[in-house]
């Protein structure tokens, strides 16, 4: 039976009808920084623009035609960025190993990519034309990612349009500050991503997370102030706040889930959405699935370190090649780099892989990973056990989650040899252990009445439909300090305790002074 384009549109309208709400306009503002910060945002636009909903994506001119072949089923909206897209680009790459750098290196790059972030926000903001016809456009709903800049809650303010947020965490605090969200130290790591903390701390762990959890969070908040303050004031006007302006984000998207991270208090307009980009896997290509029959009961091992694998030194590789070499199973890994001389003939090297679509083939028997937040949730997804050696950011706490929940094994990036690499992925493929726990956690993950996406999708349409959920914010954020850690009611409480017992106090002086006089008068009339 032909299909033709009345037919699809048919059942894009029935679709929509079913689910309640009409095609809205969606605005995708993503930070100036491509890789696992751009999927996930690419992925929830293109399954919004799949529900029949038109979604429009700001990008700078350098890149709008990668991203336009990426998804053509979006819009995009171009801006001149003056070239702070790429310096982003380059120093985050810079930081892809932050092992081998010292702090003064590390600060200076990260004050690298702040400056170029500013500067990319402001350069958007600024663009009178971009901006103008965006207003007419009449959105209905801003998402975006907040990574150290708040460009989206900032252009969701400037339109008058309801924001969504989508992250994985927040090492500023200032999530939390603008939900409400209580987290205490005693077992709440902070930014557990970084720390690697269970909920379960020793002693010294809680005395060290009470400080960082305290002291952490002021620096970053200094950073993240000094980006966004000029572009409040210029683009907002003088009485906004960064804080009230996160406040009034409808939604916070978190990429996080309770298999791989942490419970944790939530308040209703935080939802988890961990694993938003896994999804079940597609055929391969016609060589590539040969390659994969080819490897018979062995199997074969994927090796992927994402958007990070042009980062990584010949010497380094030269050590992985070695290591891959001496398994009987066959290796798919995606290399970028020079000609490896140890390069073993089980192994296939690859520009790009569907890293996704071969963690889902049953061929797969492990996974060789930096840790990086959007392979773990595929990892787990499709049930496949990890080698982790993660390389920085959130990547080492990712990987202690992946320890702590026998999902794998940890090796450490700078130090492993081609004989410790070999036999960390020889204990997972051995060790029958990772692959059940692989199994039972993915059968936890998939008995949901939501996937990930889906559940993203239908808050931003509840979104939508609703023109924003204030009911769902916290009143907490909207209190003086002095307020919400109820220090005014400690007061009047300690002055009304102090009233009473002064009053007692005096109340039984004066009583034993009558007695006192009382006595002595009877003893003088004997």
């Amino acid at each position: 039976m032909k299909t033709g384009p009345q037919y699809v549109l048919l059942c894009v309208l029935v679709s929509l009808a079913v689910h309640g709400i009409s095609a809205g306009k969606v605005l995708v503002v993503p930070p100036a920084i491509e890789g696992s910060h751009w999927f996930p945002l690419a992925s929830v636009g293109q399954a919004l623009a799949g529900r029949g909903h038109e979604v429009t994506v700001v990008v700078s001119e350098d890149i709008v035609a990668k991203r336009r072949a990426e998804k053509p089923d979006l819009r995009f909206e171009p801006f001149y960025d003056g070239g702070s897209r790429a310096r982003v680009e380059a120093n985050t790459g810079q930081m892809s190993n932050v092992f081998n750098k010292s702090v003064f290196s590390l600060m200076q790059i990260l004050k690298g990519v702040i400056d170029s972030l500013a500067q990319h926000c402001d350069l958007l903001l600024g663009d009178a034309d971009l901006m103008g016809r965006l207003k007419e456009e009449r959105f209905q709903v801003v998402v975006a990612e907040p990574f150290f800049c708040q460009c989206g809650a900032i252009v969701a303010a400037y339109l008058g349009v309801p924001h969504v947020a989508l992250l994985r965490g927040d090492p500023s605090g200032l999530d939390a500050l603008a939900t409400g969200v209580p987290r205490p130290p005693s077992y709440v790591p902070f930014f557990s991503f970084w720390t690697g903390f269970t909920d379960k701390m020793t002693f010294l762990q809680r005395a060290k997370n009470v400080v960082v959890s305290r002291v952490a969070p002021l620096v970053f908040q200094w950073v993240v102030g000094r980006i966004n303050y000029d572009l409040l004031r210029k683009y907002l006007g003088e009485e906004e706040t960064l804080l009230g302006v996160l406040a009034k984000t409808d939604v916070w998207l978190y990429q996080t889930d309770v298999l791989l991270d942490l419970p944790s208090p939530r308040m209703p307009n935080i939802v988890d959405v961990g694993g938003i980009v896994a999804k079940p896997a597609k055929p391969l290509s016609e060589d590539l699935e040969q390659f994969m029959q080819s490897s018979g009961s062995d199997g074969v091992v994927v090796v992927s370190f994402g958007s990070q694998a042009k980062t990584i030194s010949l010497e380094r590789s030269e050590v992985m090649a070695a290591a891959f070499a001496r398994l009987p199973q066959k290796v798919v890994w995606r290399y970028t780099g020079e000609k490896l001389a140890g390069l073993g003939n089980n192994t296939k090297t690859m520009s790009w892989l569907p890293q996704n679509d071969l963690l889902g083939h049953s061929k797969t028997k492990a996974f060789v990973t930096h840790t990086g937040a959007n392979g773990m949730f595929e990892a787990l997804y499709h049930g496949v056990p990890m080698v982790c050696t993660p390389l920085g950011a959130d990547q080492p706490g990712n990987a202690a989650r992946v320890v702590s929940r026998g999902l794998g094994v940890r090796q450490d990036f700078n130090t492993f040899t081609p004989d410790t690499l070999h036999q960390g992925i020889v204990q997972v493929l051995t060790d029958k252990s990772y692959h059940e726990n692989a199994a039972r956690l993915s059968r936890l993950y998939h008995d949901r009445p939501q996937s990930p996406m889906e559940r993203a999708v239908w808050w931003i349409e509840h979104v939508i439909q609703h023109g924003g959920l204030p009911h769902l914010r916290a009143r907490a954020v909207e209190l003086p300090w002095y307020q919400y850690y109820l220090l005014d009611v400690a007061a009047f409480l300690l002055a009304v305790c102090s009233a009473i017992l002064v009053l007692i106090w005096f109340s039984c002086s004066l009583l034993c002074r009558k007695i006192c006089l009382k006595n002595g008068g009877k003893l003088k009339s004997q």
